[in-house]
């Protein structure tokens, strides 16, 4: 078995012949003159999605996914990038007048006998591209080479065993994905994709886990501590689970002592890399000494074929897994992205520190953060604020709590609004409503505060240390 989500199967057989037929297709009927246009692969968890992503690299077709819980939109803002791509749709796909091959007509596609396709996809060329959020309001979009993922998957492929039953606990559309479907598909074992509906019980979750025998959870600290909230969540009762792998945001030592408690001997994993160096560059296996020694927890040593430096506090990643830069966006693609030596370099904007060979993370020198393992870029959210009628300025702060991000607040300056005024509920629950319709559900304010004036520092910019008081 290949993959595997609530009884929707694909045989490793199958998952190899039906992305043949599907790239046959893609080749033959789309072939040369759209060769350079991404595909949008539109769905959740279905089979249809890991057939559709290796048919477009068959096909030699980069891949964009898309997940269901996207906004309108945001779906429209990347296809609208991308310029009217074909839409590969495992799910009722919601914008019109798009070029959609829907789920049905997939499945008669994929069944079918077909010619078996030559591989077109070269080492330079884009395998998928990942929309993340972006600081002027619109997404941004990641191309990984084949070349970029083929480095990875010899890396993270060491992980899991042959043979072993992996989870998948993250949309597609969040390279955290990436590490479990391309890293179970390279080393010949079992996908488990977890789907957002069971995600939202703990239950359900912990049922999917038991039912399905999973070995290896690869997720971010946030959705662990949903489980371990959870006392039934321990070895005896998950006898099944050796390792947890985490990527997307920091790991306390709350979380991994917790961990080792109800957890004696599994392995804890932690590594670290952004969307631009393919999911991951450095990993660490954390142990008890680390946890109790009071201080942070490293994120990992690097891998071979990368190199990290840092400069001026800053994380600077080079390697085979540095991404080529944004989608048609070459202004932002320079000021990220250089070369050295002939070495591809990306600049994460993340701050850091070696002890020895061991990377630890110090913070961000901007404004964006990761909320729950997605990455954020707090001028998205507050461009689209003052995009609501009324809204004259916004900044948007992070609430921290054990040395984690919990949620989200907007302070918001309204017109009209007197010295003495308050929002009404439904005032703000308007606002959350009409920021839904431009952005995912995770990017939402959890509180939203309406104040007669934002607040400024000597440089005439919005005083964030002042508001962070207030948060």
């Amino acid at each position: 078995m290949a993959y595997e989500s609530c009884g929707d199967s694909l045989t490793y057989k199958e998952l190899w012949e039906h992305s043949d037929r599907l790239a046959f297709l893609l080749w033959e009927v789309y072939g040369e003159r759209e060769k350079d246009q991404p595909v949008i692969v539109y769905g959740h968890k279905k089979a249809l999605m890991p057939v559709c992503f290796l048919a477009c690299a068959k096909a030699g077709r980069a891949y964009c996914p898309v997940d269901v819980s996207m906004p309108e939109s945001r779906i429209q803002d990347i296809v609208d990038t991308i310029g009217n791509p074909l839409i590969l749709a495992t799910e009722e796909f919601p914008l019109k007048d798009c070029r959609v091959i829907g789920e049905e007509a997939l499945k008669i596609i994929t069944e079918r006998t077909g010619v078996r396709p030559l591989t077109h996809m070269e080492p330079k060329d884009t395998y998928y591209i990942i929309f993340t959020s972006g600081s002027t309001g619109k997404p941004k979009g990641v191309e990984i080479s084949y070349e970029n993922l083929s480095r990875f998957v010899d890396w993270s492929v060491g992980f899991f065993p042959k043979g072993s039953r992996i989870m998948n606990q993250a949309p597609f559309s969040f390279d955290l994905s990436v590490m479990d479907t391309y890293s179970a598909l390279g080393g010949g074992s079992t996908i488990y994709g977890l789907p957002k509906e069971m995600q939202k019980e703990c239950g359900e979750t912990l049922k999917f886990i038991k039912d399905n025998q999973i070995e290896y959870i690869v997720s971010t600290p946030s959705f662990v501590n949903m489980l371990l909230v959870d006392k039934s969540f321990c070895a005896d009762n998950f006898r099944d689970i050796k390792q947890f792998l985490f990527c997307g945001e920091r790991l306390t030592r709350e979380t991994a002592r917790r961990l080792l408690e109800q957890f004696p001997g599994v392995k804890i994993i932690n590594t670290y890399g952004p969307t631009e160096s393919t999911v991951a560059v450095t990993s660490v296996e954390i142990t008890e000494d680390m946890i109790e020694s009071g201080e942070e927890l490293p994120i990992g040593i690097v891998k071979e074929g990368s190199q990290i430096y840092i400069d001026d506090e800053e994380i600077i990643i080079c390697g085979d897994t540095v991404s080529s830069g944004y989608f048609q966006d070459e202004e932002k693609t320079a000021k990220a992205f250089f070369e050295e030596k002939g070495v591809r370099c990306y600049r994460t904007g993340d701050k850091g520190y070696f002890k020895g060979d061991m990377l630890y993370y110090a913070g961000r020198k901007d404004n964006q953060i990761k909320l729950h393992g997605y990455r954020i870029e707090l001028g998205d959210i507050e461009s689209n604020l003052v995009g609501i009628d009324g809204i004259t300025e916004a900044a948007v702060l992070p609430k921290v709590k054990d040395d984690t991000i919990r949620s989200l607040t907007a302070f918001i300056v309204v017109e009209h609004l007197g010295e003495c005024e308050e929002m009404s509920f439904q005032q703000i629950k308007e606002i959350k409503r009409k920021l839904g319709e431009k952005l995912p559900n995770y990017m939402i304010p959890k509180k939203i505060r309406a104040i007669t004036r934002m607040p400024r520092n000597n440089n005439g910019k919005v005083d964030r240390k002042r508001l962070a008081m207030i948060v």
